[in-house]
């Protein structure tokens, strides 16, 4: 008879999750050993130990790792076990699937949308119980063309987009257009970040990887969002936002970045940045807000009615408008605090701001000249800027902002650009908690 050596007795009996290389190794030593012990005579209650001990490590280490997916041990475990952990999760759990229509965005960022989404995100989305419709954009505003003629019944369960800060505003713009304004809106949007700029699920969700994003959406959950307008008055031109609308020196940039799109891809902020630098025009601005009362409940109105009559100052507080003139290098509107997912230090620009407080952060950078301009961006790395004398912060519901003379008239609109005619207004008002994200902060669910 063999004997079987006191080290491959140990190695089998040996159970360290932590300290395991990966589920797969661990499971390929086990049916090797299987395969040897077979070939051994074994004592009956060695074989019986062994087989137990086995199992039970398999079962610690499939209980370990689906209880929480946000602990260290998923960072260790290779990426096809948490797929299938969240699978047990989401369809094991709630028996269903969900109906989902994918907007794909092929040029944003680097352009390497599509292989991230098809190599990182849509085996896990799939295996999470999401049923996907993919469409990918051909052109400029098509993702607001699909959003505002899609059938809802293909996708109740949300549209999914995958690109930038753009792409999201288009698809929102495209929800708010709709007759059936009433079910549209309650459409969570999903997002996968593969832009440009990121803002808005590195701001809200906490979210700055296609691999993170994913997996949010496999784990569920809604997060509200308010919602803000931004109507040219003369025109009567209404454009929708969920992060920021800005003036100034920003837009300015926006306009000027167009031109290098398709040579510089998300570096075309900087190249465009330097060369407005060096050129600095002087902006003026008439900008007349209303401050939030902390006092004043807001109740919210159906969702019909909000936006009906989100267009109309507040008649009843007409007189507590303030109004500010001057020269500006920037005018910020925020819903959020606005923190850039580029970047190692992730400033922000409206610390105060809250994604679902019923209120926008009105900033003012007063002045001109390319020292002050350079001084307030070195201050807004540290989050020092609201310390500087010439930056005012207020807390409002609608702002009206209107360039004087021969100042740079457009807007930008969570990266978007709008363009204005002659002597164009401006005005921004807060539609309260309309919007929906799929998703939860990783703080809110844990």
């Amino acid at each position: 008879m063999k004997q079987v050596s006191c080290s491959v007795v140990n190695k089998c009996l040996a159970y360290n999750p932590c300290l395991s290389r990966n589920y797969y190794q661990r499971s390929h030593t086990v049916k090797l050993q299987r395969s040897q012990a077979g070939q051994i005579i074994l004592p009956r209650k060695l074989r019986k130990s062994m087989l137990w001990q086995t199992n039970f490590t398999q079962r610690q280490i499939a209980t370990h790792c689906s209880s929480d997916l946000s602990t260290s041990c998923r960072e260790e475990l290779p990426s096809y076990l948490t797929v299938n952990v969240l699978k047990d999760q989401s369809c094991a759990r709630q028996g269903i699937f969900r109906k989902v229509i994918v907007i794909l965005n092929p040029n944003s960022g680097f352009r390497s949308s599509r292989e991230v989404f098809y190599q990182k995100v849509q085996p896990t989305l799939e295996l999470s119980g999401f049923m996907m419709q993919v469409v990918e954009t051909a052109y400029a505003g098509h993702a607001h063309a699909l959003a505002s003629t899609v059938d809802l019944s293909t996708c109740p369960d949300g549209i999914i987009c995958v690109g930038g800060d753009g792409i999201v505003n288009e698809v929102l713009n495209g929800l708010l257009g709709r007759d059936d304004l009433e079910e549209a809106i309650q459409l969570p949007i999903g997002i996968i970040p593969a832009g440009s700029e990121n803002s808005l699920v590195w701001t809200v969700l906490g979210i700055r990887d296609p691999v993170s994003a994913a997996t949010t959406l496999a784990k569920g959950g809604i997060t509200p969002i308010d919602v803000f307008s931004v109507k040219r008055t003369q025109a009567g031109i209404t454009h929708f936002g969920l992060t920021a609308s800005y003036y100034g020196f920003v837009a300015d940039v926006l306009q000027l970045s167009e031109k290098f799109r398709l040579h510089f891809g998300p570096f075309r902020y900087v190249i465009a940045g330097v060369l407005k630098f060096l050129s600095l025009p002087q902006y003026r601005f008439e900008v007349n807000y209303l401050p939030l009362s902390p006092r004043r409940n807001h109740k919210l109105l159906p969702v019909t009615e909000k936006c009906n009559d989100h267009l109309a100052a507040d008649s009843s507080a007409e007189d507590n408008w303030v109004t500010r003139k001057g020269e500006f290098l920037g005018i910020f509107v925020c819903n959020h605090f606005c923190k850039p997912a580029q970047g190692l230090l992730s400033p922000v620009i409206a610390p105060k701001a809250q994604h679902n407080d019923g209120s926008l952060d009105l900033i003012l950078v007063h002045g001109s000249g390319r020292l002050r301009l350079f001084c307030f961006f070195i201050a807004y790395q540290f989050c020092w800027h609201l310390l500087l004398p010439y930056v005012e912060y207020f807390k409002v519901k609608h702002v009206k902002v209107r360039p004087i003379g021969k100042t740079h008239n457009g807007c930008g609109v969570d990266g978007e650009l709008l363009l204005g005619e002659g002597q164009t207004e401006w005005q921004c008002s807060l539609l309260p908690a309309q919007g929906r994200l799929l998703g939860r902060h990783r703080s809110a669910s844990e």
